[in-house]
């Protein structure tokens, strides 16, 4: 009886081995048969190294992007400084523009200073593009040059010139008084000019004395 009870044991045990070395087996073939789906072994390293190349490509696109976006919120920044800047100064000088006598003064200084920081902008502009995307269009290079190519002062400066010679004519003789009023205003349109920074040519200034 006892013989009986320990080769049904030893069967019993043989059973769940093979039961589970049939599972084991079972499962090993689907795993292998899932790689054979996936294709050969140097296809899979070629997805591999592209998966991985892909990666760093993304990383370096990121880091490009993010470049960018520092690079134009500090161009934009700085554009807003300027620009908040240059509204009120077009304000207190545009006011001053309509004095007479020195209005033309005040206008051709600021006019004059106007161009000149357009054609700084349009190079800033070229040159943040040739930072962020390391571009260079030639049709761009002649618009800035035809930008800072605009001289205003030499068409604002002769047109100044004769009206001042008009003003010391009209003050000649009983109109003579004139002479401190007209003076009067030119220290304020100067003073006015310093307190933004606006230059004024010493061609333009010399043909505000009297």
């Amino acid at each position: 009886m006892k013989n009986m009870l320990l080769i049904g044991g030893v069967v019993g045990v043989l059973l769940v081995l093979i039961g589970l070395g049939g599972f084991f087996g079972f499962k090993f073939y689907s795993e292998l048969a899932a790689y054979r789906e996936l294709g050969p072994l140097q296809s899979m390293q070629n997805f591999s190294q592209e998966n991985f190349d892909l990666q760093k490509e993304n990383k370096r696109l990121k880091q490009d992007m993010a470049m960018i976006q520092s690079g134009f919120a500090n161009y934009r920044k700085a554009r807003l400084e300027q620009a908040e800047k240059r509204a009120e100064r077009r304000v207190a000088t545009a006011v001053a523009s309509f004095t007479p006598l020195s209005g033309p003064y005040v206008l051709a200084a600021t006019t004059t200073l106007d161009q000149q920081e357009l054609c700084q902008d349009t190079q800033d502009l070229i040159e943040l593009e040739a930072e962020l995307f390391t571009t260079s269009d030639p049709t761009v290079v002649m618009q800035q040059d035809k930008i800072c190519g605009t001289y205003i002062e030499r068409k604002l400066i002769p047109l100044f010139k004769y009206q001042m010679l008009r003003a010391r004519v009209s003050m000649s003789g009983s109109l003579g008084h004139l002479r401190d009023d007209a003076e009067k205003k030119f220290e304020d349109a100067r003073s006015l000019l310093q307190r933004w920074q606006v230059p004024v040519a010493p061609e333009l200034d010399s043909y505000t004395q009297f």
